[in-house]
C-alpha cells in the first residue's frame, strides 16, 4: 500500500512539474499572414481610341461657330492639345485658348472610361470685346463611361455675362 501511495505521490508531482514547465515554457506568437501581392500593373490593350470633341459655340440667332479637336490616345495612356493664340478686337489683343488633357481606358464590356479636362477661351463677340461682356472661359474636368461609336453631348455651359452657349460633344471610336 505505501508503494501504491508513493507511486501515486510520485505520478503527481510529474504531472505538476508538467503542467508548470508547459505553462512557462514561452510560446512562439503567432505567424502573421502575408501580405498580399500588389496587382499587377497593366499597360492597356494594345489598341489607340480616337477622340473627336466637337465644342458648339452660339451667340444670339445667327450661325453657331463649330471647334472640332481630334487625338488619338492608346488604352490607359495620357494625351495632351495645347492651341493657344491672341486676336486684335477693336483694338485691343485678346488671348485665346483650346486645351484638352485625357486619360481612356477600355473597361472589360469594351466601354471607355475617360478622364477628359477642356479648358476653352474662345474669342470674344466683336461688339462685347472692349466691356468684357460675352468674354466666356469654359474649364471642365469630367469622368466619363462612354460607348464606342455614339455621340454623346458632354456638357452644356452658358456664359453668365451673355447668352452665349457653349455645347461639347464627344464621339470615341476604338481603331483596331
Amino acid at each position: 500500500m505505501l508503494k501504491r501511495t508513493l507511486a501515486a505521490l510520485a505520478t503527481g508531482l510529474l504531472l505538476t512539474a508538467g503542467l508548470s514547465a508547459q505553462e512557462t515554457t514561452p510560446q512562439p506568437p503567432p505567424t502573421p499572414a502575408p501580405k498580399p501581392a500588389p496587382p499587377a500593373r497593366t499597360e492597356g490593350q494594345p489598341v489607340n481610341i480616337k477622340l473627336d470633341l466637337t465644342i458648339t459655340d452660339q451667340t444670339g440667332p445667327g450661325e453657331p461657330g463649330k471647334r472640332t479637336v481630334t487625338m488619338i490616345l492608346a488604352d490607359r495612356h495620357d494625351g495632351s492639345i495645347r492651341s493657344g493664340g491672341s486676336v486684335m478686337v477693336s483694338g485691343h489683343r485678346i488671348d485665346v485658348t483650346l486645351n484638352v488633357d485625357a486619360r481612356p481606358v477600355i473597361v472589360n464590356d469594351n466601354r471607355i472610361r475617360l478622364d477628359l479636362t477642356l479648358e476653352y477661351a474662345p474669342k470674344p463677340v466683336t461688339e462685347n470685346a472692349t466691356s468684357g461682356e460675352g468674354r466666356a472661359h469654359l474649364t471642365e474636368r469630367l469622368g466619363l463611361i462612354i460607348d464606342p461609336g455614339k455621340s454623346m453631348v458632354i456638357s452644356q455651359a452658358s456664359d453668365p455675362t451673355s447668352d452665349r452657349k457653349i455645347v461639347v460633344e464627344l464621339l470615341a471610336t476604338i481603331l483596331k
